[in-house]
């Protein structure tokens, strides 16, 4: 059986910008291909839908939470697609999430920014500015403000609100924000208070017109410690907001229904394949239902990537497409799990050119590579060479995922054989067997470097 039989693949290749789905027939495909749990669905009725109804006298401002690669753009883009256009509502593929949403399809006009780090405009006259030069496409013209002069924000929000009534009455008037971490992340802490201020005002007008807005963070903002020089304000100004915090799971899902979605006749035929190799691994038994669904992916390729603080999570969609892809027309192995793990992801940032720039990086990649080399050359087990070859990418991404390169934390044995599903021919189909083979071909990859580069803690194994 070809992995092709087995997955119904649908590559990510593309990092999506909520601006592009400005055009009509972009965001149309943006909602199409949007998929979500019921359970997150559930999660977005109270959090936002309920913030963008017309009849919620108390409506508040919205931030969602995602790092890069959660999806948070994409489900910004669908949310203000089909806000500003009902037609969009019935290529929603989760039908719960159509009927909450349902209220609100069509009820808008959107504007869409993403406001990136670099920028030195306050944030009062970034979206002024914005709302002018959208509002003169529209036909209203609002006269340039004198900042200088003003002394209440929420008068010049409610000025602009009017205009707006004036030609689009009992519509709304929806601004869409990505990226403003990145943006409040260069300010200064002046800069930053006036900021965070003046998004309070913006908030606080959405219970008093038809104003909804929804920002889009990498991270929390209210509880986050490197803004803790205004924590006063922000306890006061988080009053003001719901928020939304795209975890680690969402990703899983996306990658499951979308990237590697299969039907009922694939998931048997993959459950009964990797039953033969539930007692080599720890968990797998107890997680079939997960490894099932994302197969051939690992559970823990998502885990640890969610972990690399190096390395932007922005492309964990697009690397797992392009892993499948390298596969997709090969066999299935009858003796070996033939699952991917995180790897398989050290070729990328080998190949890649932004990360070398890191020092942190840099340096991985040549100690790694370094290491590598002497295996090639001097590896005396040559039947476990490309075992040790698997392990030494494995760890070299884990480092990654550690805070510096003096810590002391790594990977047991077990956590290898485990979260790589490593397989090798041995006498008995049997973990123990296959955990001393690990063992084995790690205590030969430090004798063979001399005890350079890679160490083994004796206290705890890792």
């Amino acid at each position: 059986m070809k992995y092709s039989e087995l997955i119904s693949f649908q590559p990510i290749e593309d990092v999506i910008k909520l601006s592009s789905a400005d055009d009509a027939q972009i965001s149309r495909e943006y909602v199409k291909s949007y998929v979500m749990s019921d359970r997150m669905a559930t999660t977005l009725s109270a959090a936002i839908i309920e913030q963008l109804k017309f009849d919620n006298v108390e409506s508040k401002g919205v931030l969602v939470v995602g790092n890069y690669g959660t999806g948070k753009s994409h489900l910004m883009s669908v949310i203000s697609a089909i806000a500003n256009d009902a037609n969009n509502l019935p290529l929603l593929k989760n039908r719960n999430f159509a009927q909450i949403m349902e209220p609100v399809a069509g009820k808008f006009e959107v504007l869409r920014l993403e406001i990136g780090g670099g920028v030195t405009m306050p944030l009062r006259e970034i979206i002024f500015a914005a709302v002018r030069e959208d509002f003169a496409k529209r036909g209203i013209f609002l006269a340039e403000p004198d900042f200088d002069s003003i002394w209440n924000n929420k008068n010049l929000i409610r000025d602009f609100m009017t205009a707006f009534d004036n030609k689009y009455s009992g519509r709304g008037y929806f601004i869409v924000v990505d990226e403003f971490f990145s943006y409040l992340s260069s300010r200064d802490e002046r800069q930053i208070l006036r900021d965070l201020e003046f998004l309070r005002d913006l908030s606080e007008m959405c219970s008093k017109s038809k104003l909804r807005i929804i920002f889009g963070v990498q991270e929390k903002v209210f509880d986050n410690p490197r803004f803790g020089f205004i924590s006063d304000t922000l306890r006061h100004i988080s009053d003001r907001f719901t928020q939304v915090i795209i975890t680690k799971d969402a990703t899983s899902y996306v990658v499951a229904e979308r990237i590697l979605k299969k039907i009922p006749a694939q998931k048997e035929w993959i459950r009964n394949h990797l039953e033969k190799f539930c007692g080599l691994y720890s968990g797998m038994a107890s997680r079939l239902d997960e490894f099932v669904e994302l197969f051939p992916i690992h559970p823990a390729y998502i885990d640890v990537f969610n972990k690399i603080w190096l390395i932007e999570n922005r492309h964990v969609l697009k690397n797992i497409s392009l892993a499948i892809k390298n596969i997709f027309d090969n066999d299935v192995p009858d003796n070996a799990p033939g699952i991917i793990s995180f790897d398989d992801y050290w070729s990328a940032v080998k190949s890649s050119i932004f990360p070398k720039n890191e020092h942190t990086i840099r340096r991985v990649i040549e100690t790694s590579g370094t290491l590598e080399e002497i295996i090639n050359r001097s590896f005396r087990k040559i039947a476990y060479k490309p075992l040790a070859i698997k392990i030494i990418y494995a760890l070299s991404v884990h480092r990654l995922t550690t805070n510096g390169l003096d810590a002391r934390f790594g990977l047991t044995a077990e956590n290898l054989k485990d979260d790589l599903c490593l397989y090798l021919p041995l006498p008995e189909h049997n973990a123990d067997f296959l955990l001393t083979a690990v063992r084995s071909t790690l205590d030969e990859i430090i004798k063979t470097v001399s005890g350079q580069f890679i160490v083994r803690n004796e206290e705890n194994g890792q």
